[in-house]
């Protein structure tokens, strides 16, 4: 994927723990800094767009679950 130049403005003290990150070796620059972050982020976020949604089945031994327009029944042990 291609690569687009930007530009940002950062608070003092998150530039000064990114640098001191870089002089560490954990980052390479600060570019692969800023896209390691938005990458963690992503998928931090993407457990929530997986909620699966648990409903009361009329036998009491059945948990029955929808994610994504699926149907899932389990039978309680």
């Amino acid at each position: 994927m291609a690569k687009i130049k930007t530009s940002i403005a950062l608070d003092e003290d998150l530039l000064k723990w990114m640098d001191t990150q870089i002089e560490k070796r954990r980052f390479a620059n600060r570019t692969h800094a800023i896209e390691f972050a938005l990458q963690q982020l992503i998928e931090n976020e993407k457990p929530l767009a997986r909620t699966v949604y648990v409903k009361p089945s009329q036998d009491s031994s059945l948990a029955v679950a929808e994610s994504h327009g699926k149907v899932y029944q389990r039978k309680n042990e």
